[in-house]
């Protein structure tokens, strides 16, 4: 007795499922590119044959190169550890954000090195800056309201408005961070990352 298999079709795609499909794999592909080459010397022809996809691709997905590498930081910061994280006190939040980017500039030095590669890009073109911005500011209000609830609760009080308090630590975090991604953890100690996290805890 004989059996008949039936297959079954995937769903087919809206326009904006393709869209957002190619924009990822656009994103991925300026990842492996920029990793290689950095992002001044990442051209268009190599980040579209690494999607395998045409270059018109990327100008249908991106207004310029500068928005692409925008979106790129933007996935690394989204898909990224160093965060602030809601402790009992503000001290155990700052603590826990130190062992994150020590763990973020050890395991995965190819983010850091991404970041340090977006910040020269941003030197020579503000635009990839201020396109990045909205996402950064964004970024910093939530950990804002973390360190705020924190302190509340905490019975802290935080030495800065707490939008600022969150700016200084994620500077200081990041600088860090890619200290330790430079010189290596010889140099930037573990315990030099926590203590100098722990200066910037309400007393």
């Amino acid at each position: 007795m004989g059996t008949s298999a039936t297959t079954q079709e995937s769903p087919r795609l809206t326009r904006e499922q393709r869209k957002q499909q190619t924009r990822a794999a656009l994103v991925a592909a300026a990842r492996s590119v920029v990793a290689r080459r950095g992002m001044q010397a990442a051209t268009h022809e190599e980040i579209a044959a690494e999607a395998g996809v045409t270059i018109g691709a990327i100008y249908s997905n991106f207004d310029n190169k500068a928005d692409l590498m925008a979106a790129l930081m933007d996935d690394v910061a989204a898909k990224g550890n160093v965060v602030i994280e809601d402790k009992p006190t503000v001290r155990e939040s700052l603590d826990a954000l130190g062992r994150r980017l020590i763990s973020e500039a050890d395991n995965y030095p190819e983010d850091v090195d991404l970041q340090l590669e977006f910040m020269l890009f941003a030197i020579r073109f503000p635009e990839a800056r201020k396109r990045r911005l909205p996402h950064r500011e964004t970024e910093h209000r939530r950990h804002a309201e973390i360190l705020e609830q924190v302190a509340a609760r905490s019975g802290a009080v935080l030495p800065l408005p707490a939008i600022e308090y969150a700016e200084a630590v994620s500077d200081l975090a990041w600088s860090l961070m890619c200290s330790r991604r430079t010189l290596g953890a010889a140099v930037i100690s573990d315990d030099l990352i926590l203590h100098s996290l722990d200066l910037l805890a309400p007393s």
